[in-house]
């Protein structure tokens, strides 16, 4: 057999051979494949089915102003001469209100669920790290050009992987720090963050499973190569874009950043089995994060005497708000107040309360948040519209109309035990606090009762005196 022959019948060979392993390399695939798609639940197939074919181009909206009006630069003070007349009746004074019995003390950093053996992700959450144990076989392969049939392949591999083991870790993280919803979404993003390399779609995509897993409505949306996270929400959020989709706002969700995504992007219609919960904003309790305090010195002067007090706030919380999504003021009256700047607000200011007519105690308190704090606008302090929680107006250098009003209505709730109500004015917010007395001055009738006006970004006013320009304006009353 000559040389040409034997290289021949060599080549044939190798030739049939890899023909021979690539047809059993794609039915062992195929078999793979086969056996992957056991894996998956009749949730996840339907979905993926789903998921292959149901795309659209929609519109993105632009983000929804607060308020169009522009806040003034500078607020009015009030003239001695238009303060109301003293009522003619004796006044009703103060019902003595239970403050906290002693400082509290931080409560501990929440334990870990996870044995020290097995702590093998460290996820970091403000100022504190969360340990997870780490799931099997969770990777993304994610191709470009971005597609409808790439995002459905990214959700076939992360419900076919172990990924879902980390929602039980999350939500019971979720109870111990007592997080609300936003505080959620935050801590899966940052569990994104930590184990899926490949940049912010790929952790996107992971936030994304991670949120439907755990019972949340969310979608994704593509454009330009890039896959962004959607977010429904019981609450309005202002100034960010946000798609139309099963008849609802769904919030592009960028956890700080800037994005225009001005145009269209491709979603879908529909939702993953299950996955029924519209996150909202609210805070029903303060979160146990690391509970590190800072403390900041206020001074105001009432009837000739200066008062000097030192204030206390949760930096965790500070750290928190910082990027939380703008939303409705209600969220901001009703949030919860940390134990530290609670027990230190509460305490300096009730001795200068307790014994008074809920007259001369509304407008002390009205001084007090009037003229203790520097005024500017958000523009002015941020360069975008950003309403403060309680806790951020003693923390941050200046504060504006709602932050004050904020304030106030705490300081009143929990030091006075009166009805507040917040006022809503072009450009303006201000209360209006229900006395059990006759007084004097401007008002408004809200279900039935007379709640007088107290305004306290106008300076040196006491209650019952609107600010000039809003005297004939009448607003929206917000309950709290």
């Amino acid at each position: 057999m000559n040389t040409n022959l034997l290289l021949l019948l060599g080549s044939f060979f190798i030739i049939t051979s890899s023909v021979f392993a690539q047809d059993t390399y794609e039915e062992w695939l195929k078999k793979d494949r086969a056996q992957f798609n056991t894996f998956l639940s009749d949730d996840d197939k339907a979905f993926l089915d789903f998921l292959k074919k149901d795309w659209q181009e929609f519109l993105t909206s632009q983000g929804i102003k607060p308020d169009t009006k522009p806040k003034p630069v500078r607020m009015p003070e009030a003239k001695p001469q238009d303060k109301p007349a003293p009522p003619p009746d004796a006044l009703k004074k103060v019902e003595p209100l239970a403050l906290p019995a002693k400082k509290p003390v931080p409560p501990p950093p929440p334990k870990p669920l996870i044995p020290k053996p097995k702590q093998n992700i460290l996820v970091p959450y403000f100022g504190r790290t969360v340990p997870f144990q780490k799931a099997g076989g969770v990777a993304l392969k994610l191709q470009t050009p971005i597609s409808s049939e790439q995002v459905s392949k990214a959700w076939e591999q992360l419900a076919s992987s172990e990924a879902a083991q980390y929602v039980s870790q999350l939500q019971a993280y979720k109870k111990q720090m007592k997080l609300n919803d936003w505080g959620y979404v935050v801590l899966v993003h940052n569990l994104s963050k930590t184990v899926m390399p490949g940049g912010e779609s790929h952790q996107n995509l992971f936030s994304w499973f991670l949120l439907l897993k755990s019972g949340y409505k969310a979608k994704v949306a593509y454009k330009d190569n890039a896959v962004f996270l959607l977010l429904p929400n019981e609450n309005l959020i202002y100034e960010n874009q946000f798609v139309t989709l099963d008849n609802r706002k769904y919030y592009f969700v960028s956890f700080g950043k800037t994005l225009d995504l001005s145009g269209k992007v491709y979603s879908y219609q529909g939702a993953y089995p299950n996955a029924k919960t519209i996150p909202n904003m609210k805070l029903t309790a303060v979160p146990v994060i690391k509970n590190e305090t800072g403390k900041k010195q206020l001074h105001f002067v009432y009837q000739g005497k200066r008062y000097d007090i030192t204030v206390r706030y949760d930096k965790d919380i500070i750290d928190l708000f910082k990027k939380y999504p703008q939303t409705e003021l209600k969220v901001y009256f009703d949030a919860p107040v940390s134990p530290s700047a609670s027990y230190s607000l509460l305490t300096a200011l009730a001795p200068a309360v307790q014994g008074k007519s809920e007259l001369e105690a509304v407008n002390f308190l009205l001084r007090f948040v009037q003229t203790a704090f520097e005024y500017k606008t958000d523009d002015q302090q941020f360069g975008r519209e950003k309403y403060l929680m309680p806790e951020e107006t003693l923390y941050y250098p200046a504060s504006d109309c709602e932050d004050r009003s904020i304030l106030f209505a705490f300081l009143v709730k929990n030091l006075l035990g009166m009805d507040i109500i917040a006022l809503d004015y072009p450009g303006h917010i201000a209360t209006a606090v229900k006395f059990r007395s006759n007084i004097n001055g401007d008002s408004v009738q809200y279900n039935g009762s007379r709640y007088v006006i107290c305004d306290p970004t106008y300076i040196n006013a006491d209650a019952g005196m609107a600010m000039p320009e809003f005297k004939t304006v009448t607003p929206v009353v917000i309950p709290l």
